[in-house]
């Protein structure tokens, strides 16, 4: 097995560009996009339970972050290239082997998951489609943002993709495209998703790797689907996964207002901290407004209280340090000056705080990876 492999070519999605053909104003990359889906597909599971249809969240989630993850072997692949009929089957067969080959990077117990999340990820099941539709919906929302900033290349496309989604059979991502055209409050909620990937991390230090709160929402959800599914089938602790998975992709959406402050700021004294903490629950509530009222109680979990006291609520603190520690790990090899001490401290403060068992198992096995390519 070789876990640690599995993360760091998960941490290599935030260099799979898209659009790169058309000059967009905005850059884009798989993680980011990863991320955006997942938060999509997220509402639309409580878009279709509200209509009676029973959606397994966790392969959801599973499916709708991993789906792309393919392409860190074998790169982007424009969509119209994909759908070429003298390569749609070399293509297709190509990336399934890249798919397998990822799992089969993974520890027995995980891989029928990922398995259904890699390999299966669009497929024909409810959850399939859903991944698959709000697949394109992401991909109208960024068209349009390019159209609403005067990019010359996106017209004719954005066009396209309105009349494949007014008419999708999915029920959510009509819904969800429904939204956007009419303008409700739910639109501004998305608009503020798609704002994560310019809410940029770790300012005021010199980076030579790009960081956003979208690219951590991605590597947090995916680091925490992982760890939590190691803890429930190898070491038999009872975890919600797809609560914390969720909560994973929510933690910081508040940030698409608020921006990212530095933690050192946020808590440099008690009273800071404190006042911080009811500025972000206000804005978060405001944010939870603009929502139906039925998803609030759920979305409510996933970002106010997304660290609260459950073993859930710690596993996504324990998330968000180890993401910091894998980004501050990237930064040293090439940064030592800016980041090695950091990174040390980092390291202690993990080690000193968490006794669970993802936290050993990473710091065993996946940190040591990370450290030394092993294959």
């Amino acid at each position: 097995m070789h876990n640690g492999t599995f993360i760091r070519k998960m941490t290599r999605m935030q260099n799979v560009q898209r659009w790169d053909e058309y000059a967009p104003h905005y850059h884009d990359n798989a993680a980011s996009h990863s991320f955006r889906v997942a938060v999509f597909s997220l509402i639309a599971a409580y878009v279709e339970k509200e209509n009676g249809r029973d959606v397994d969240l966790l392969d959801l989630l599973g499916k709708a972050i991993f789906h792309d993850m393919n392409e860190v072997q074998t790169g982007p692949i424009m969509h119209r290239t994909k759908k070429e009929p003298t390569l749609i089957g070399h293509i297709e067969r190509m990336e399934r082997t890249a798919s397998l080959g990822l799992v089969e990077l993974l520890s027995q117990s995980l891989r029928p998951h990922f398995h259904r999340f890699v390999v299966e990820a669009e497929d024909d099941s409810f959850e399939g489609r859903i991944v698959d539709g709000i697949d394109s919906f992401d991909a109208m929302l960024f068209v349009r943002r390019e159209v609403a900033h005067g990019s010359p290349h996106f017209d004719d496309k954005l066009e396209e993709m309105k009349t494949a989604l007014r008419h999708h059979p999915i029920d959510s991502v009509r819904w969800l495209f429904d939204q956007v055209e009419a303008e409700t409050d739910v639109l501004r909620f998305i608009e503020n998703v798609m704002r994560m990937d310019s809410v940029r991390r770790w300012k005021g230090r010199f980076n030579t790797i790009d960081d956003n709160d979208a690219i951590h929402g991605f590597r947090a959800a995916a680091l925490g689907m992982f760890s939590g599914l190691l803890e429930r089938e190898k070491y038999n602790v009872d975890v919600d996964v797809a609560e914390l998975v969720a909560r994973l992709l929510c933690h910081d959406l508040v940030e698409g207002v608020t921006g990212d402050v530095l933690g050192p700021v946020k808590h440099s004294t008690q009273e800071t901290g404190a006042a911080f903490e009811a500025y972000e629950r206000a804005e978060s509530e405001r944010l939870l407004g603009l929502l139906p009222a039925y998803m609030q109680p759920a979305f409510r979990r996933y970002m106010a209280d997304s660290k609260d006291d459950t073993y859930e609520g710690m596993l996504v603190d324990m998330m968000d340090k180890l993401d910091a520690l894998i980004k501050m790990n990237m930064e040293r090899k090439m940064n030592g000056a800016e980041y090695e001490v950091t990174y040390r401290e980092q390291l202690r403060k993990v080690q000193m705080r968490y006794e669970n068992p993802s936290m050993i198992f990473f710091l065993a096995y996946i940190l040591h990876d990370l450290d030394y390519v092993t294959s």
